[in-house]
């Protein structure tokens, strides 16, 4: 009799459980839905040869308006941009993608997902989507893929914006410590370990709620094997002279830091800001890796003022293409 109880009690308690996870995914949904839709963008599933990309997208890019990528960083999303993108809604037709490998995008460990690689996938969205030429920004992996997206095609890059981005890192940081040890603090061990890889990649994160905040640390968790593949293809890329990559950048940089990073340290950023030829350094006191969810409306008056400064060079594609 006991036993047959404690069958229908550990019964009902899986039931309960699994609606729990179903309600925290549902609202999880309906809040990144309300976000997106704030923002003035809507999802769009496009299949290319190496798979699916999913990407957030004005839903009609205007001729009368300047088009803005943003490309997120390893182990993130497009939903990372939401923020930033409600301060700049209207203003600019806004393509953010799911890096392959990331969100809702393929996830395929078979593929390379090395800079380069992802850096020629960015384009290859461009393409898809009759963008003659943009304004880029990247945060992290994302900032080096758009860099060495703005060296290899610097006709279709009008201006750039890099935020904490990877590729110099002669100034360690608690991350690389840490990974001298052994440890990864951006790949999950467990969805528990959540709350701490915001607390590491950023000073103030924003608050989430229980039930949206349980799908995000499950979804990170279910990402890691996947995760640890494109952090070695990424590490791989260590070898390549990234210097030499930003000098060749024509494009009016923006070079926006947090001096708080302990992802990528800050006292990287004038190195970064000296290697391209005409960049413009900002570093943001109290930010941490993540200024577009930190300090999103910072962020987007000094991308706006960039953009706002680069009219003679878009006369200038425009009557080359």
């Amino acid at each position: 009799m006991e036993k047959c109880a404690l069958r229908i009690i550990t019964l009902l308690l899986s039931m309960l459980l699994a609606g729990c996870s179903s309600m925290q995914q549902s609202i999880h949904d309906a809040a990144i839905n309300y976000e997106t839709s704030a923002a003035g963008l809507e999802s769009q599933e496009l299949t290319f040869e190496y798979g699916e990309l999913s990407i957030l997208r004005t839903p009609e890019l205007r001729e009368n308006r300047q088009t803005l990528i943003l490309v997120h960083g390893f182990g993130a999303n497009k939903e990372n941009w939401l923020k930033l993108a409600q301060q700049l809604e209207g203003e600019y037709n806004i393509v953010a993608p799911d890096l392959p490998g990331h969100g809702d995008s393929i996830q395929d460990p078979g593929l390379a997902y090395g800079i380069p690689r992802q850096a020629q996938r960015l384009m290859q969205l461009l393409d898809r989507l009759d963008i003659e030429h943009a304004h880029l920004a990247g945060n992290s992996m994302g900032g080096a893929i758009v860099a060495v997206a703005a060296a290899e095609y610097p006709a279709r890059v009008t201006s750039l914006s890099l935020l904490n981005n990877a590729g110099i890192h002669e100034h360690p940081a608690e991350l690389d410590r840490r990974l001298a040890r052994g440890k990864n603090p951006l790949v999950l061990n467990d969805p528990s370990d959540y709350d701490e890889l915001m607390a590491f990649a950023m000073n103030e994160p924003p608050f989430i709620p229980w039930p949206i905040s349980s799908v995000m640390a499950r979804e990170a968790y279910r990402n890691r094997d996947i995760n640890r593949k494109i952090f070695e293809d990424m590490e791989a890329d260590r070898e390549m002279d990234f210097r030499a990559i930003l000098a060749r950048i024509q494009a009016p940089t923006l070079v926006l830091w947090g001096a708080d990073d302990r992802i990528i340290d800050a006292a990287n950023a004038p190195l970064v800001a000296e290697a391209i030829p005409d960049s413009r350094l900002e570093i943001l006191e109290g930010i941490a890796h993540m200024p577009m969810i930190e300090a999103p409306g910072k962020t987007a008056e000094l991308m706006r003022a960039l953009i706002s400064g680069t009219a003679d060079r878009i006369e200038h594609q425009a009557g080359t293409n």
